[in-house]
């Protein structure tokens, strides 16, 4: 009996001696994964920029006062501007900037970009209160970007800041939708489609990820990544979870938006999603996880 125990364990460390160096001599002979080039001029070095010109209470924007709000949104408008700028160049995380995040540096200009989606919200905040519904939605609007240009070209952690900048952006948007007349949602509706036309796909951040972790941590990464294999393909489900429930929820709010627009011009709501393509969306959006049309309920 003891002799079968100790086959076998022998047994198992063969195999699992035998996985390793298969794992280490696919990790030498498959190439390095090349990160792609960058833009020129690149939108994401104007986006680091304006997050650092931002205020840093702007965080606090859902408990100031009307005029606290004001001060807020003055101070940052520069930022805003800077920020917008950013928006009209292609952006792109370099590949050098993500070496960095051993060390922190990166780190930080996540956060730089997390206080530059609260102070587009703040500004749409400070619209809403001026009754100017238009420059709300369009604030909000812009923080969504935010989320998507800040984290493009970028590893997990970047992707998992973009879906936490989008939800900023998001949430006062939804409660806004209501307030919308038949063009601002039509306006809200297309702008919604056509950055979610543009969502990074979830392999490139993946690649990226790829290439970085064998850039920092080379043939060790292999050794890792096969001892905690488990764990790690738990975390990149649950990835993947939060970014088919954040492009749901960006397709949900299309809907609706792209809904109230039929309604308000109609004069009665539309029976099937089919009734908004392609006048109020361009196409039926389709659910991520399964592939099927999503419907008016979903």
């Amino acid at each position: 009996m003891l002799r079968l125990i100790r086959n076998v364990l022998i047994g198992f460390a063969v195999i699992a001696a035998l996985l390793l160096i298969a794992g280490l001599v696919i990790a030498f002979c498959t190439p390095q994964p090349k990160p792609l080039p960058l833009p020129s001029p690149n939108g994401y070095d104007e986006l680091v920029k304006a997050g650092n010109l931002v205020c840093d209470e702007t965080a606090d924007h859902y408990t100031m006062k009307d005029e606290q709000l004001r001060s807020t949104v003055l101070k940052n408008v520069e930022a805003l501007q800077v920020a917008r700028g950013g928006f009209g160049h292609e952006s792109r995380i370099p590949f050098t900037s993500l070496n960095s995040l051993t060390n922190g540096a990166h780190s930080s200009d996540l956060s730089r970009l997390k206080r530059m989606a609260h102070a587009f919200v703040a500004e749409g905040q400070l619209a809403e209160l001026e009754h100017r519904p238009q420059d709300a939605a369009q604030a909000y609007l812009d923080a969504i970007r935010l989320g998507h240009e800040g984290s493009r070209g970028g590893v997990i952690i970047d992707s998992l800041v973009g879906i936490s900048i989008q939800a900023i952006g998001l949430m006062p948007l939804e409660k806004l939708q209501p307030n919308l007349d038949a063009k601002q949602c039509r306006q809200v509706a297309s702008a919604l489609e056509e950055m979610d036309s543009k969502r990074e796909p979830i392999n490139e951040v993946f690649h990226t990820e790829k290439a970085w972790v064998r850039a920092t941590y080379g043939w060790k990464a292999t050794f890792l990544q096969i001892i905690s294999f488990r764990q790690l393909h738990a975390s990149n489900q649950k990835y993947e979870n939060r970014m088919a429930n954040i492009q749901k929820q960006t397709q949900r709010l299309a809907i609706a938006c792209a809904a109230r627009a039929y309604e308000l011009e109609h004069g009665e709501k539309p029976k099937t999603i089919e009734d908004l393509a392609p006048a109020y969306l361009k196409t039926v959006p389709k659910d991520a996880a399964t592939g099927q049309n999503l419907t008016l309920k979903q």
